[in-house]
């Protein structure tokens, strides 16, 4: 198209839009050639939105080395097809593949530790993976052996189809392996021994080392596992020495070693009579449908999954999963040592049938799958558009699990087959990863798949700069302690204040070096003498002790700042509690110095110091207080009293060992001799101080009385010393006070009579107003729900019975009850605390009403009219100015029989209105005890409008809720109510033909409310 000079009046056409990066291929599509999309405009280019639930399949790119070296920026290209496929597969050019080192001294000091053992639990294509740790380390060379066993080895072209292994004899071992195989036993044996306690520092040191698995060898040719009682009646393998576990050791690495130098990672992981070349994608079909069929069956696959390390070398400088460029190392802590899987490296070491069940990555992240060689990996990748569907369908497959865990699919652990998932419009697309191709995830996308025989795969997360908001909005597991939760606004605080400090940073180095730089400048302007005179001393002080010289002869002083000088110990003055009040503190008699069951804090104490407040010594029960004679003889032959503290020596060790529960530091709540909680046998305890201040906390302390008790003297075995009574200068004689009969037989003595206070202490869970606070609390909330329930709403109610699902009728506030609808038509009355809010663990809940209410037989429909007299307030003003007379029908609370009469006094009322008078008489209600007559007719008249005065009150206003207007006079006649058509006798079920006359009047309700 040729430019032209002529200016013209069409506006140009704006630049046309760049086209994505387009796919080599599509995996999983027929069509070789890739046609343009179908709503695509003629574009000569695929286009991603045209395709959001990426029916083409899994997009496949071959990127040039160019494209391939800016990995962040190829990422960000082919962003816009992963963020619809849920996965790509990248296949790196033939020079990067070329230029990698080999992998034969990486894998020697690679160690997969504690190895999972996969059990798969279900059938019909849903499955609960449970994976069990096994307490191993297994080096690579073990694990090579390990999936080359019977029941874990990879199925090869000829065990599958028509073809497959169960048809075929099994190969005989030759007797040369059998032998060997049987000479190793021992070996073998030792090795597993050796390899739990090499795992022992790193496990928890509290279970017993017997527990390392010794049913899966390290080699092939063991014999099977054991069962459970054959372990438990294996005797216990005898320690070995040192010298011997070292030569074991010793022997394993040799023989890693020279596995390793024979080991060909192209080909030695290749089943039997097995290519590279027949991976095709029909024969990894076909291994699909053999996983499917026998999943859950035979014994389960082993994952070295989670094994922290990399195969990569620092010789690859683009895409090395140890090093990739990514915005979650930039916002993470440059002190971080990085999130184990997440932003550093895991291996994956794989066999057959070895399962990744349905997950998304932790936090929405990318991620990079590398398999450095083996067996293929088998890809299950939803797309993103139907992520939410796939939610659902598995919420419907685990309901369990949904209610226990919102994020249950980042568990892990959940399996469901394609077929399966195509069923619920949630069908997945397939994807086969082979060694040396890449395989990126993108947030939002679900994946699954299983590997098809021995691999090692290496993988990590990874972010762009796009996935800050998907992290803000990210969910996270909060049942598992150990899942990955990121806060990006946080890092991003984080790591700005970091830059902000270093540049302040380096503004306070670049202005100290000014400072240095002026003062050099300054001391070069004063006299050489001065300058020479002062070097000296700065260099004779530099080479001092303590001191160091820089580069610039400067003296630098080191200042140790050292922490506070600890406090003393804190002395509490009372014995007894740990109230710091001085007052009322007496002198401890016969303090208890030298038991062992003392507290910490008491130990320490000389004989002078014990002292105790008197209020805690007359509630403390082994202790009292009373007076001795202390001092000289005075003239009038009396000595003076000190009042001082009995009994301390006589505290139980209990009591020493109870625990206050109002103090929070330990040193206190060990201190001192508490009391109980007087409620039953209630273990609480209190210091008397912490118990008589403790009413902000909710402690009762109140004292009872004073009562009197008496000391007694109960041990024969008492020195004399103990008997006296205190102050008493004479002597007892032992034998006179215990022995109280002729035949010398030991017997209690009252030595004193006491005075002690008797007082109650409740602790807060007894203490009656906070019991009643919190059930008013309780019954506030629970009437709070109530009123805002509307009627008829479906409540729980718990009875002896059994918990049951009712109609809430109404809440009665004066009883503090519900009333509901029961079966037949009952309505029954329930108190607040038997309504259930929230989840119940039953797992049977009854339904009521169980049972209709019971429909009325025609004998029962021509019921006995009901007459009731409302008050007035409550009955409608009606008015009839031309009505005809009309009988109206009254219902009543009591019923009367038919055939009863009674005869009403009559009372008249004379009302004047205008010029004429106006009376009628008024019936006196009959009481519901006394017989009534179904008629009676009482005359009134209205001859025109009248004013009722204000002095004059009828006794009928009370029954009476009904005015007429003026011009109206009628007969009041009692009539049964209306209960619907007349039936007929012949039929029951249908009403009569003829309709009521047609002068006959219809009745009129004027009943108020029963």
């Amino acid at each position: 198209m040729s430019a032209s000079q002529t200016p013209s009046l069409t506006p140009s056409r704006s630049p046309s839009p760049e086209p994505p990066v387009q796919p080599d291929h599509f995996f999983g599509s027929d069509a070789s050639n890739l046609s343009p999309s179908p709503s695509s405009d003629e574009k000569p280019w695929l286009d991603p939105t045209d395709d959001p639930l990426a029916h083409r399949g899994i997009p496949v790119f071959k990127p040039s080395m160019d494209e391939f070296a800016d990995f962040e920026g190829f990422m960000t290209k082919i962003e816009c097809w992963g963020l619809r496929s849920g996965i790509v597969k990248v296949i790196p050019p033939k020079e990067w593949t070329d230029a990698l080192p080999s992998l034969k001294e990486q894998l020697a000091n690679v160690k997969i530790k504690s190895p999972i053992e996969q059990h798969m639990l279900g059938r019909g294509g849903l499955f609960r993976q449970e994976n069990i740790e096994k307490r191993r380390i297994m080096s690579v060379r073990e694990w090579a052996e390990l999936c080359e066993k019977d029941d874990l080895r990879a199925p090869g072209v000829e065990d599958v189809g028509l073809h497959a292994r169960s048809s075929q004899p099994k190969a005989k071992v030759p007797k040369r392996a059998r032998k060997k195989a049987d000479t190793s036993k021992a070996e073998i044996a030792n090795r597993e021994h050796e390899e739990a306690q090499e795992l022992e520092p790193q496990t928890n040191s509290a279970q017993p080392a017997e527990q390392v698995d010794p049913n899966v060898p390290s080699t092939p040719g063991v014999e099977e596992p054991q069962t459970e009682e054959q372990q438990k009646s294996k005797p216990k393998r005898p320690g070995q020495s040192r010298e011997v576990r070292e030569a074991h050791l010793a022997e394993r690495a040799a023989r890693d070693v020279a596995f390793l130098e024979a080991f060909n990672p192209q080909s030695d992981w290749l089943p039997a009579r097995t290519s590279n070349n027949d991976y095709t994608p029909e024969f990894c079909q076909k291994l699909e449908r053999q996983y499917w069929r026998n999943c859950g069956l035979g014994k389960p696959a082993w994952y070295g999954a989670d094994t922290q390390g990399s195969l990569y070398t620092d010789q690859t400088k683009v895409w090395n999963v140890a090093h990739l460029p990514s915005l979650l190392s930039r916002i993470l802590p440059a002190s971080s040592k990085g999130l184990p899987g997440v932003n550093t490296p895991y291996l994956y070491f794989g066999m057959w049938r070895a399962t990744f069940a349905w997950h998304v990555e932790d936090m929405d992240l990318f991620s990079i799958n590398y398999i450095h060689f083996g067996a293929p990996k088998f890809w299950y990748a939803m797309p993103q558009g139907r992520a939410g569907a796939l939610e659902q369908t598995m919420k419907g497959y685990f309901p369990k699990d949904i209610s226990q865990c919102p994020q249950f699919l980042r568990h892990k652990s959940f399996l469901a087959s394609p077929t399966l998932l195509a069923q619920s419009s949630c069908r997945p697309n397939i994807l086969v990863q082979k060694a040396g191709e890449f395989v990126i995830t993108f947030p939002r996308g679900y994946h699954a798949g299983f590997n098809l025989g021995f691999n090692c795969a290496e993988s990590v997360n990874f972010a762009l700069d796009s996935w800050l908001d998907l992290g803000r909005k990210a969910k996270a597991c909060h049942c598992i302690s150990d899942s990955v939760r990121i806060d990006v606004d946080q890092l991003l605080l984080d790591r700005k204040a970091e830059r902000e400090a270093q540049a302040k940073n380096k503004d306070a180095e670049t202005a100290q070096k000014r400072k240095r730089a002026a003062k050099r400048k300054a001391d070069g302007q004063g006299s050489g003498a001065q300058t020479k005179r002062a070097k000296t001393k700065d260099g004779a002080q530099g080479n001092s002790p303590g001191s160091s010289a820089g580069p610039s002869g400067h003296k630098f002083s080191v200042t140790l700042k050292l922490g506070p000088k600890p406090a003393d110990v804190e002395q509490f003055p009372c014995c007894l509690c740990v109230s710091p009040s001085q007052e009322s503190l007496l002198r401890v008699h016969d303090s208890p110095m030298g038991r062992r069951e003392l507290p910490e804090s008491l130990i320490s104490l000389g004989p002078d110091q014990w002292m105790a407040h008197e209020e805690c010594a007359r509630v403390v029960p082994e202790t009292w207080v009373d007076e001795i004679e202390v001092g000289d003889v005075r003239e009038d032959g009396t000595r003076a009293k000190e009042k001082v503290i009995f009994g301390v020596d006589a505290i139980v060790k209990d009591r020493w060992n109870l625990k206050c529960s109002a103090c929070s530091r330990t040193r206190y709540k060990a201190h001192g001799a508490p009391i109980q909680c007087t409620k039953g046998k209630c273990a609480k305890s209190f210091h008397v101080s912490c118990a008589r201040d403790g009413l902000p906390t909710g402690i009762v302390y109140s004292v009872l009385r004073e009562v009197e008790k008496e000391v007694v003297l109960m041990d024969s075995n008492t020195s004399p010393a103990a008997a006296v009574l205190p102050g008493d200068p004479i002597q007892v004689d032992l034998a006179q006070v215990l022995c109280d009969d002729s035949n010398g037989t030991p017997a209690p003595r009252i030595l004193k009579v006491i005075k002690k206070l008797e007082v109650q202490v409740l602790c807060t869970q007894h203490n009656p107003a906070v019991a009643a606070a919190k059930k008013a609390s309780k019954q506030d909330k629970i009437r709070n729900e109530l009123f805002a329930l509307p009627s008829m709403t479906r409540i729980k109610i718990r009875v002896s019975a059994g918990v049951f699902e009712v109609s809430l009728v109404r809440v009665i506030e004066e009883s503090k009850s519900v009333e509901v609808l029961w079966d037949r038509g009952v309505k029954r009355e329930f108190k607040w605390g038997s309504v259930v809010f929230g989840q119940t663990d039953e797992q049977n809940i009854q339904q009521k009403p169980s049972e209709p209410a019971p429909e009325p037989e025609p004998s029962q429909l021509a019921t006995t009219p009901q007459v009731s007299f409302p008050p007035t307030s409550s009955l409608p003003t009606m008015s009839h100015p031309t009505a005809p007379p009309s009988t109206v029908p009254l219902t009543s609370t009591f019923q009367a029989p038919i055939s009863t009469h009674y005869s009403a006094p009559q009372h008249s009322y004379g009302y004047m209105s205008g010029n004429w008078p106006y009376q009628y008489p008024v019936p006196q209600h009959p009481s519901a005890t006394q017989p009534s007559s179904t008629q009676y007719t009482p005359a009134y008249a209205y001859p025109s409008y009248y004013h009722h005065p204000a002095s004059v009150v009828s006794p009928y206003s009370q029954h009476n809720g009904y005015s007429y207007a003026p011009h109206y006079r009628s007969q009041l006649q009692w009539q049964q109510p209306y209960t619907g058509p007349r039936l007929n006798p012949d039929n029951p079920m249908l009403p009569h033909e003829a309709s009521p006359p047609q002068n006959e009047p219809q009745p009129q309700s004027m009943s108020g409310p029963s």
